[in-house]
């Protein structure tokens, strides 16, 4: 009887004659399982000379102009005018920080908060850029922006005391430098990355999503296979 039983389940037939039903294999989900692989696969090592290259060329970039804003423009009583009624350049020193907050406050308390501040951004730059994923490339280049941006009003803390300012649209935004623009510019590729989709992600929606299909398939199969 025992060996009656084996080869059935060898050969899928009964000793009666009649057609044993077959088990079911598993149905493999091949996407949730790139899902997976590719969640578990190690993150390839972060190019920090890329990070440190672009900010510094972004922070040199910024000094620079401050640097010709301050020989052109101290001491100048009409700014120079590059779109009339839209933008000119205008020299300004701003103790404080976005829109002059904090300005009316003592260097003992104001100049370590932004150290503290820049010091905080440093680490959180760094931290993010040692997590990215190859596909994150608006990331990849928002995070230079940024820690160019800071360090280049940093560096004017650091030397003057306060940051130089010298682009004034008129009354439509508060005079700001190229610092400023660059870590605008990084912001909003931080907020592009911020709603691209993910592939992995979209991989396991897809397999999620053709699982029951290939469920429904593997039975109407093995019902098959009964009758």
């Amino acid at each position: 009887m025992a060996d009656a039983e084996e080869k059935e389940a060898a050969t899928g037939s009964r000793a009666d004659g009649e057609s044993a039903p077959r088990r079911r294999a598993p149905v493999r989900d091949e996407a949730e399982e790139d899902a997976g692989e590719a969640a578990k696969a190690p993150l390839p090592k972060p190019n920090y000379a890329f990070l440190a290259g672009w900010a510094f060329v972004f922070m040199a970039a910024d000094l620079a102009t401050k640097w010709w804003a301050t020989r052109t423009l101290e001491g100048r009583e009409d700014p120079i005018v590059v779109i009339p009624g839209l933008l000119r350049f205008e020299l300004a020193h701003n103790r404080g920080g976005a829109w002059s907050m904090f300005a009316d406050q003592p260097d003992s308390l104001r100049l370590p908060f932004f150290f503290a501040v820049s010091a905080a951004a440093t680490v959180f730059i760094v931290s993010l850029f040692r997590k990215l994923e190859p596909h994150q490339t608006a990331l990849k280049w928002a995070l230079p922006f940024v820690l160019g941006g800071a360090f280049g009003n940093l560096v004017d803390r650091i030397r003057l005391s306060h940051v130089v300012d010298f682009i004034d649209p008129y009354h439509y935004w508060p005079t700001f430098n190229v610092a400023d623009i660059w870590i605008v510019v990084g912001v909003g590729l931080m907020a592009i990355d911020m709603f691209t989709p993910r592939p992995k992600l979209a991989r396991a929606a897809a397999g999620a999503s053709g699982k029951d299909a290939k469920d429904a398939k593997g039975d109407e199969a093995a019902r098959g296979a009964e009758s």
